[in-house]
């Protein structure tokens, strides 16, 4: 069945009553949950200079910040030192370009075995196809499990170059994601788009590409970090995030289109579809983002599900706070940390609703659990 715009329309206004019930069916029950995701920022090294990126200036114009990286035996202290990690899901290995860590099997390794369950992300740019090879290979010689591989596509050809501030990168990207899907197609990639004033108008293009490639494809309005700001801090006009706003919704028809959403409606299938309508709720919710940035769920589960390092060993919450930090789990340990009277200060400011995202690494872990909920009779 091939979706219309009223289809779309339909299935949106279905998506925000199944929200809405699921939140109040899940609130109902809400009780504090253990750590469910581990984020380690290895290492603030880039060989890419993306414009809205403040990791690749700091070795620049800090190179001893090198030398304040953890180490893998920081990590092992610190991980092997926390009682709070037993529940653990997802790690994420991200810097920078955390291929440039030559310990980075062993640090994947590591953590591989001390949480058997969880899945274990890498965050790469693919810059170097023969590198991410040689690292998945020494992924797999370790025994890492649940291997997946995040990365950005920007835009096509010069665009993504452009953004990322490397010719050729778009045409690296390419290959190491025919490398990865041909030589490793147990290991899923997926593919984030940040939308800035350099780029929107290829969001749909870039949207078909990904599609092309076979692989996971996301975006998020860009991010100008408080403190923390990449060389190029963007502004925006009302044309251009009109733009952004058409391309969602061109989005959000395909997506419907392409998985059948309509017909799964009419078949009864709405309960066992929760991660499709996450997906396509999240398009929703970043469409209306654009028109008013604000919270869209009262607990954003910062400062609950999530332990964020950065390469120093600071704990943060989540990367639109990443200027506020908890402390160093290097000096006093994760759980001190995380019990401190500054993470728990931190915890009051998330739980005041001053702050607000529409970003994929939060809003996914709440969104399929309240379609789970919701969407169920």
């Amino acid at each position: 069945m091939i979706a219309t715009a009223s289809e779309s329309d339909f299935i949106t206004r279905r998506l925000d009553l199944w929200a809405e019930r699921g939140q109040r069916r899940v609130e109902a029950r809400k009780k504090a949950g253990p750590i469910r995701e581990l984020h380690l920022e290895l290492t603030h090294r880039c060989d890419q200079r993306c414009v809205m990126c403040h990791h690749w200036g700091i070795p620049a114009r800090s190179p001893a910040s090198v030398k304040r990286e953890m180490t893998l035996a920081d990590i092992r202290r610190v991980v092997s030192g926390s009682g709070l990690l037993g529940e653990l899901e997802v790690v994420v290995l991200t810097g920078g370009e955390p291929w440039l860590r030559p310990d980075l099997a062993d640090i994947a390794g590591f953590l591989s075995d001390s949480f058997p369950r969880a899945r274990v992300g890498v965050l790469t740019n693919l810059s170097d196809p023969r590198r991410v090879r040689a690292g998945l290979l020494r992924l797999r010689a370790r025994g890492v499990r649940g291997l997946w591989l995040g990365t950005s596509l920007d835009g096509l050809a010069g665009t993504h170059d452009r953004v990322r501030g490397r010719q050729g990168a778009f045409g690296a990207l390419l290959a190491g994601v025919a490398m990865v899907r041909g030589e490793f197609p147990d290991v899923p990639v997926s593919c984030n788009f940040t939308i800035t004033p350099l780029n929107y108008r290829e969001l749909w293009d870039a949207h078909l590409l990904a599609q092309e490639l076979g692989v996971w494809f996301g975006a998020q309005l860009v991010v100008n970090h408080r403190g923390l700001d990449g060389p190029e801090p963007f502004r925006w006009t009302k044309p251009q995030l009109d733009a952004v706003r058409a391309s969602i919704d061109r989005i959000v028809l395909d997506l419907c289109r392409r998985e059948g959403a309509m017909r799964r409606l009419l078949d009864g299938r709405q309960a066992d579809s929760a991660g499709l309508w996450a997906r396509l709720y999240y398009w929703r919710l970043l469409h209306r983002y654009s028109l008013r940035p604000r919270r869209f769920v009262a607990d954003c589960l910062a400062g609950e599900r999530y332990a964020m390092l950065d390469p120093e060993g600071n704990l943060f919450f989540c990367p639109v706070n990443k200027h506020r930090k908890a402390g160093d789990v290097r000096e006093r340990g994760l759980d001190a940390v995380w019990k401190g009277a500054e993470a728990e200060s931190e915890r009051r400011f998330i739980r005041s609703g001053r702050c607000h995202c529409c970003l994929l690494c939060i809003m996914n872990p709440i969104l399929e659990p309240l379609f789970k909920e919701g969407a169920a009779p």
